[in-house]
């Protein structure tokens, strides 16, 4: 059985932690236990349900025990007084908009709700680096990876019951408890399972060993077929008149043509798909979804703006989302990753961050219009693939399709 974090919680901060974060909520020091257990349950669904694709689950480990994770001793002492608990907002308004992505306002009305005084918003933000700096003190202690992180997150689910109102799971658009964290356990965050016997060998009837004869014959008639049609195009061939070309000069123009483009700009699948431009994005897709002969790294640019270094959105209700979605509400099995990159100036760490924010807002946007969370995946490639590369006297134009988000096609059925 996981341990209960709720009353890990509570068993860091002390009485005189809680008596803390009572007053600095205003509270009546006999409310402040029960304030504390509505934080952490708050943000504990916040990220069962940040977690329910692998990109997210890895997102949030990367939150949890990268280097600006708070150090648990260090958040514990902060709650001695009110002053130092205060300088934690900071971290926690960060923190908030990672775990609860565009449904923060949302999440801090429900908690509002929960909390007298309205002090709901600046509950989460105090208790959410708690949270953080315990579940890193887990992962340290238990020498954790993801999977296990994973697990150790479902297991929390047995202790949120009846601590989680129904009008967060509707702010988290989550169709009831069961649903909160349903797929961490169906969709492969679990470790590898050993395969079972019977999936590799049947139901246990002993298998003959296969003969000589059985693949041999069969090997050879194919062989004998395939020389046979090829002396019969031999044949063709020298019969052709002589006076008649092997090729036509339609035929020799379309051999001799380059196969890339005649200027020096050497576009890979990706640049040409985004050399078509945004307003092209509805008909690149739906061609796309019907043509047979699909290449699965093919990416389909959204024409979404973020300003400059954040995860901002400043068009919410771009065109292009809405044709994403009014496409995958046409085609129920399409499912697709949303891929956030960046051109690559700065620091590394922060602009994959950046690139899996922006990601996540998109991907957000989309659940918010009724597409299905198992649909979408949300992954910050940070500069990893570009378009244009730095080469010295490369226009800022080119760069800066480096930095876009795009759709890429995982399953049509």
């Amino acid at each position: 059985m996981a341990e209960n974090l709720l009353e890990l919680a509570a068993s860091q901060l002390g009485a005189s932690g809680i008596g803390t974060l009572a007053s600095e909520l205003d509270l009546p020091a006999d409310k402040g236990q029960s304030a504390l257990d509505t934080g952490v349950a708050f943000v504990l669904a916040g990220m069962l349900n940040k977690a329910s694709s692998k990109t997210g689950m890895a997102y949030l480990f990367n939150l949890i025990t990268g280097s600006e994770a708070a150090d648990l001793t260090d958040i514990t002492n902060k709650f001695s007084n009110r002053e130092k608990l205060a300088s934690t907002l900071p971290v926690g308004t960060e923190m908030l908009q990672k775990v609860f992505g565009t449904r923060v306002e949302e999440v801090t009305k429900v908690a509002t709700t929960e909390v007298p005084g309205n002090g709901g918003g600046r509950l989460l933000k105090l208790v959410l680096p708690l949270v953080a700096a315990l579940l890193g003190a887990q992962v340290k202690s238990q020498k954790m990876d993801v999977s296990d992180l994973a697990s150790f997150l479902i297991g929390q689910r047995e202790f949120l019951r009846n601590k989680i109102p129904d009008a967060l799971l509707d702010a988290l658009d989550v169709q009831g408890f069961d649903e909160l964290g349903a797929s961490l356990v169906t969709h492969g965050h679990a470790k590898p399972q050993e395969p079972r016997e019977q999936a590799l060998h049947g139901s246990g009837e002993k298998k003959k060993p296969v003969s000589f004869s059985s693949w041999f014959f069969p090997l050879l008639l194919v062989l004998v077929a395939l020389y046979a049609l090829n002396m019969c195009m031999d044949k063709g061939r020298q019969e052709r008149p002589a006076d008649q070309p092997l090729e036509t000069p339609q035929e020799q123009a379309f051999m001799e043509s380059p196969s890339q483009p005649g200027d020096d700009t050497t576009l890979t699948d990706r640049n040409a798909q985004a050399q078509l431009g945004p307003d092209k994005f509805t008909s690149n897709l739906s061609d796309y979804l019907k043509s047979f002969d699909r290449d699965p790294n093919q990416e389909f640019p959204l024409e979404v703006k973020f300003e400059a270094r954040t995860a901002k959105i400043l068009n919410p209700n771009a065109a292009d989302i809405r044709a994403l979605a009014k496409i995958m509400q046409e085609n129920p099995k399409l499912t697709v990753a949303i891929e956030g990159h960046v051109q690559g100036e700065g620091n590394e760490i922060r602009e994959q961050e950046i690139s899996q924010e922006r990601a996540d807002v998109v991907r957000e946007i989309l659940l918010q219009k009724g597409i299905a969370a198992n649909r979408i995946t949300a992954t910050g490639m940070g500069s990893a693939k570009p378009l244009a590369g730095d080469e010295p006297g490369q226009n800022t134009q080119k760069k800066a399709q480096n930095e876009r988000i795009s759709v890429r096609v995982v399953t049509t059925q």
